[in-house]
């Protein structure tokens, strides 16, 4: 009779081997690209008003649409990861996202331009969720936060890439240059990553013991089995793929009213996003007079700083846990915001621009790494997929609510107060989470890594 062994207890004693640090890079890599793609239309949102002689606010029908297609595709596509592999969704939405931003680039009219960021949405933002999972189940356990906030920290590269692109591109070939280049980025990773990026050997494992990449995976993770195991894996339930086991997975167990909080809180922290993505750009010109090499300027800053946030959190969870950590960083990044509305256009906003920056990011980064922590394995890209499903409704909000502080002319601090507000909303859901997680056993995962 053959041993069974559990494919966690293998991985969360393994070394660091290349394959953990190459999937690892190709994520965060690949977490670059989709992010600029995901928020390229908030970096251009002028210049594209002005080719296409609308207002700024015109626009927001825009943004609300593809936000919905963004929803729509972490809700219903991101899932397809527990189904096809992790792997084979990230690398082929990659391909649809470069393939429909180049249709953009050549749209001559909104409707036109509109439809390919729906179709780029579909694909761009089940991404994330796929990223996160893989570079989360490939970790050892003790590194787990940090992976998936490292993977997260690509993201941030995306945003260097729209500001270089804001001080360089941007002025001299418009709009459909920014399109292009985001075309050209899916097209060289989607061939690098099917020749770097690893599948995640747990989703291996729960898909088909017998897989003949597994046996080829775990020897370069250094790990080997007796003769005769069989893995399985044994700490969390194998359920089925339809809906309803879906829903039992993510609410059922005593999980609903944590879930519930931990949607909340993605909501609010998408909210800012998606104010702050769409709408941070036309204050900074608009409110604030600045042209486009100042504008690149602050986001290089505040996503530098953003960099920094995303890159050390994960440590941060990993030794003083979620309780600690993330319902304080949510409570600076509000407290940033708030420096930003009372010192710009000071010299002084550029040193609150960076805190908020820096932990705004952060919080982000750690918010997906709970999400990642909480849910079976069998069900973990439905899981951070729904999250992200719940949190793309922020994102519908944030563009609305944005546009009203934008067109009441309110100014700075009006402005950018009212853009901080969702993440002093979600640092108290989060307290309220945690205070439930101190009273229910089962939920006592929530304040650890």
């Amino acid at each position: 009779m053959s041993k069974a062994v559990d494919i966690d207890e293998l991985l969360d004693g393994a070394k660091l081997r290349a394959v953990h640090i190459r999937t690892l890079a190709m994520c965060a890599i690949a977490m670059m690209i989709d992010g600029y793609d995901l928020y390229v239309v908030g970096w251009i949102l002028p210049a594209l008003s002005d080719s296409f002689h609308v207002s700024r606010v015109a626009l927001t029908p825009v943004l609300l649409i593809q936000q919905t297609a963004m929803l729509i595709s972490a809700m219903f596509v991101a899932p397809f990861g527990d189904r096809i592999g992790r792997r084979n969704l990230i690398l082929w939405c990659l391909a649809g996202t470069g393939v429909f931003s180049l249709g953009g680039a050549f749209s001559t009219s909104i409707t036109e331009f509109t439809i390919w960021r729906v179709l780029t949405g579909l694909c761009a933002a089940a991404v994330v969720p796929n990223l996160v999972t893989l570079s989360s189940e490939i970790a050892p356990r003790r590194l787990r936060a940090t992976f998936s906030t490292i993977t997260l920290a690509g993201s941030m590269g995306g945003a260097l890439l729209g500001a270089g692109m804001q001080g360089f591109i941007l002025p001299t070939y418009g709009w459909t240059g920014a399109m292009f280049l985001g075309a050209g980025l899916s097209a060289f990773i989607v061939p690098v990553g099917f020749l770097m990026m690893s599948e995640s050997p747990r989703f291996l494992v729960r898909r088909n013991s017998a897989d003949p990449r597994l046996s080829r995976l775990l020897a370069k993770m250094g790990v080997t089995l007796e003769a005769g195991a069989a893995l399985i894996v044994a700490t969390a339930p194998q359920l089925a793929a339809g809906g309803r086991d879906r829903v039992k997975a993510l609410l059922g167990d005593g999980r609903a009213a944590t879930t519930v909080l931990l949607w909340c809180a993605f909501i609010a922290s998408f909210t800012f996003i998606g104010q702050w993505s769409s709408w941070s750009t036309t204050v900074f010109k608009d409110t604030l007079e600045m042209d486009w090499k100042a504008i690149a300027t602050m986001n290089s800053l505040y996503t530098s700083l953003g960099v920094v946030g995303t890159m050390t959190i994960g440590f941060a969870i990993d030794r003083f846990g979620f309780r600690a950590v993330l319902p304080t960083t949510f409570a600076l990044g509000f407290a940033g915001a708030v420096g930003v509305a009372l010192t710009a256009p000071a010299s002084t906003m550029f040193i609150c621009l960076a805190v908020m920056g820096l932990f705004q990011h952060a919080s982000q980064a750690g918010i997906a790494a709970l999400a990642a922590s909480l849910f079976p394995a069998s069900h973990r890209a439905t899981a951070v997929g729904w999250a992200y499903g719940t949190g793309r409704i922020g994102s519908i909000i944030g563009p609305a609510t944005g546009s009203v502080l934008v067109h009441r002319h309110g100014g700075p601090v009006e402005t950018f107060i009212g853009f901080g507000l969702p993440l002093l909303f979600a640092s108290v859901l989060l307290l309220f989470l945690f205070k439930r997680a101190e009273r229910q056993p089962s939920a006592v995962a929530l304040t650890r890594a």
